[in-house]
């Protein structure tokens, strides 16, 4: 009763004082080590902590308070952020610029290294500028992390990782969409930039592109291309939208965005634009807009936020989230609750793309196996059967055996010559695991 008692006060206590995060926008989401890092946001003012979700073990989302939260707010060197990027390289999460800071600020970049669990402010050079890098992303390929845009600016600028210089690069089709939009890496080659606008710095926005063409930023060249893109219905332009890449299906679902509330899929291959397939309804009732947006597991995992209310007017910020299931390719469903054992569907190449044998052989042959290995199976399953009744039988004979053999020997636990010892062996070995 008294472990009772301390264990239900315990858990009181803990449900108190555990760490729930508050609403926000602008905050960004890294997978690392089966831990989603959030960091910074703004909720009317710059947010101060720092936090992960552990994704390794189930949740559900229909109670924020009782997902896998760790607090890390109180290691020293937390430099506060919105708006900023934030990209994986090694062990480290780099985080750069944001709202109110310069690149020509010490603090413009920071890293938290998730082995040692340490901040650091690595010290950088290179040709920077005096400018906000703000409502922007960036992407990590092998050793630079690039980040375009910010505050009326369209030029790249990248992070070597190795030696901590920064380096600047422009060209004449860069896209004039500086903020807002979504960076999405492709065969560790190209960068691919969906939507966007330009803002002036009393908040109105404008020059929004069609989605008829994508930006390609290629790394290997430092070059920009426009792809032209197709489909029965061309999505219509939006920003601080959501895009996940799921590389296994050679697809990008694009979600929400500033005045939109719809679900896109990209087929990077062709790319040809589709209305995405999901078979229930569910995700944000709202046009969600400046949120965050990632793909674990056979999941996406979709949190915080901002929305505007049409009848008063008034931006409201979220930490509500919702779980698309993705393990099924076209199949998409929304879900509340997380499995972290759960995988992708496993998706075979196109025939069109096969090296495989002609149609017709192929058919053939796969008769001949399938009715070869249906007898086969069928065989082994009969044989299978035969065997156990047999193994049963003789399982059953030998039991009875020595069960007659025991009774004449001691006879009933009352009878005189009962041995003690024979009962006590049982009564250990019937607490031993039982293996098969």
């Amino acid at each position: 009763m008294k472990f009772i008692l301390i264990f239900i006060i315990n858990f009181y206590i803990s449900g108190i004082y555990a760490f729930v995060p508050l609403p926000r926008a602008e905050v960004t989401a890294n997978l690392i080590n089966n831990r989603i890092y959030f960091n910074g946001g703004w909720n009317g003012t710059l947010s101060s902590d720092f936090f992960y979700l552990d994704v390794s073990v189930p949740f559900t989302t229909n109670n924020v308070a009782s997902m896998p939260w760790t607090d890390l707010s109180s290691i020293p060197g937390l430099i506060l952020r919105s708006g900023h990027a934030a990209c994986i390289n090694g062990t480290n999460i780099f985080y750069i610029g944001g709202a109110f800071i310069k690149e020509t600020d010490s603090n413009f970049t920071s890293a938290f290294d998730v082995t040692t669990q340490k901040w650091s402010m690595p010290v950088t050079s290179g040709n920077l500028i005096s400018i906000e890098r703000h409502y922007v992303h960036c992407v990590s390929s092998r050793n630079g992390i690039y980040v375009y845009g910010g505050d009326g600016v369209n030029d790249m600028i990248r992070l070597n990782v190795s030696n901590l210089i920064w380096s600047t690069f422009s060209g004449t089709l860069a896209p004039s969409v500086p903020v807002g939009y979504s960076a999405t890496l492709l065969n560790d080659t190209s960068i691919l930039y969906i939507g966007g606008g330009t803002i002036l710095r009393f908040g109105a926005q404008f020059s929004y592109p069609s989605l008829d063409k994508l930006p390609l930023y290629n790394i290997n060249d430092n070059t920009w291309n426009s792809v032209p893109t197709s489909g029965s219905i061309i999505p219509s332009p939006r920003i601080d939208h959501g895009a996940v890449f799921i590389p296994q299906y050679n697809q990008i679902l694009m979600f929400y965005g500033s005045g939109d509330t719809s679900i896109w899929a990209l087929d990077t291959l062709k790319f040809v634009w589709s209305v995405a397939s999901i078979s229930n309804i569910g995700g944000s009732p709202t046009s969600l807009f400046s949120f965050t947006s990632i793909l674990v597991g056979a999941y996406i995992l979709i949190g915080f936020g901002r929305s505007n209310d049409s009848s008063t007017g008034n931006v409201t910020n979220f930490n509500d989230f919702f779980l698309l299931d993705v393990s099924q390719k076209d199949n998409y469903k929304w879900v509340t609750t997380y499995d972290p054992t759960k995988q992708l569907q496993s998706v075979q190449p196109n025939s069109t793309t096969s090296t495989s044998s002609p149609p017709s052989n192929s058919s053939s042959n796969s008769s001949s196996n399938s009715s070869s290995n249906s007898s086969s199976n069928s065989s082994n399953n009969i044989a299978t059967i035969i065997g156990g009744i047999f193994g049963g039988l003789a399982g059953l004979i030998v039991l009875i055996s020595i069960s007659v053999l025991i009774v004449k020997r001691y006879g009933h636990s009352s009878h005189p010559d009962f041995h003690p010892d024979f009962v006590t062996l049982q009564e250990k070995s019937s607490n031993q695991p039982i293996t098969d």
